[in-house]
Order: structure tokens, then sequence, then C-alpha cells
């Protein structure tokens, strides 16, 4: 095996840790969701799941933002 060979390969072994790396932060920011005290409905709960899951961190903060802070419970 020559040198670019197995460069090839480490290189195809990091892009698979990073793409699961951002797959596991896309879960966290959806599961992020699903704890939070905000009094929304369902629908719109499920909503801002779906884009937490499909844009992460962008997904879950641009939904965040347009949540009224009454919504959200006082601790």
């Amino acid at each position: 095996m020559t040198d670019r060979d197995r460069n090839l390969e480490n290189t195809d072994i990091k892009i698979i840790a990073m793409l699961i790396g951002l797959l596991l932060l896309h879960c966290l920011f959806a599961r992020r969701v699903f704890k939070s005290q905000a009094n929304l409905s369902t629908n719109k709960k499920w909503l801002w799941c779906l884009l937490s899951l499909c844009l992460g961190p962008i997904g879950y903060y641009a939904y965040h933002g347009f949540i009224p802070l009454d919504k959200f419970q006082k601790d």
C-alpha cells in the first residue's frame, strides 16, 4: 500500500467521523426542543424539532427567536 492510498484511507475515516459528529450535534439540538420548557402546541414543537434536526444550531436558534418570551416558563 502506498502513502497516497493510506492518506486517502485516513481522509475517508476523518470525513466519516466529522459526519457522525455533525449528525450528533443536530440530534442534540433536536433533543433540546423536547426538553424545552416552552409552552408551545405539539405542532409548533414538531416544527421546531424538525428545523433543529435539519439545520442544527441554526434552525434551533432561528425558531427560538420567533417564540415570544411569555411562552417560556419562569424559573
